[in-house]
């Protein structure tokens, strides 16, 4: 079986918490949840969670986050509820504070994982690293000189919207001749695909 893309997965991540604060300095406890959508606008999943952290321990000792959610068997159409705990840990930040991680809660060849994560993907039934869920980044199942041009329409069209001229003093701008650049990457990469799917 071949690896999961990371692009494609519904991903958890600690930067996300933080930047919505729900791990604030101090401490704290907080709800919410997350919506993932792809496709079309009724293909969506979401799931729900609570933040549990009490700052005080450096260590990250019982630091929580609870994860709940919904899953329904795309078969059977029967739908199963989770609801289980995934543990938070920290380190020392250089200037004082502390950075949390998720400690991946899946158990792997019979062993707990439990390794520091920034980001949980969706791996079958539940979330865990990438490693367990024998993920990749679409860059890196790429090989010889594609690796690394992963490029998206999506990067295209936001750098699109950022140009405000194409042209100054009579030269392309820089951030024009990226587009450029980037476009025939996304050129290459359709071409690419299509060899393989002509094979």
């Amino acid at each position: 079986m071949g690896k999961q893309e990371a692009e494609w997965s519904n991903r958890f991540s600690i930067f996300w918490l933080k930047k919505h604060g729900y791990l604030p300095a101090g401490g704290g406890w907080g709800s919410g949840g997350i919506t993932w959508t792809w496709g079309a606008s009724d293909n969506k999943s979401s799931m729900g969670f609570t933040v549990a952290t009490n700052n005080q321990d450096i260590s990250g000792n019982g630091n929580y986050v609870e994860l709940r959610y919904t899953r329904t068997d795309r078969w059977t159409q029967e739908k199963e509820a989770f609801e289980y705990k995934v543990e938070l840990t920290t380190t020392p930040c250089n200037y004082g504070g502390a950075r949390y991680w998720f400690r991946c809660p899946l158990v792997r060849n019979g062993h707990y994982c439990g390794r520091r994560v920034g980001v949980l993907y969706n791996v079958g039934k539940y979330f865990g690293c990438r490693k367990c869920g024998d993920i990749a980044y679409s860059a890196q199942m790429k090989g010889g000189k594609y690796r690394g041009r992963s490029v998206t329409e999506s990067d295209v069209e936001r750098l699109e919207k950022e140009i405000k001229r194409n042209v100054y003093n009579g030269r392309l701008t820089r951030k024009y001749r990226r587009l450029i650049r980037m476009k025939a990457a996304l050129a290459d990469d359709w071409i690419m695909m299509a060899r393989c799917f002509s094979r």
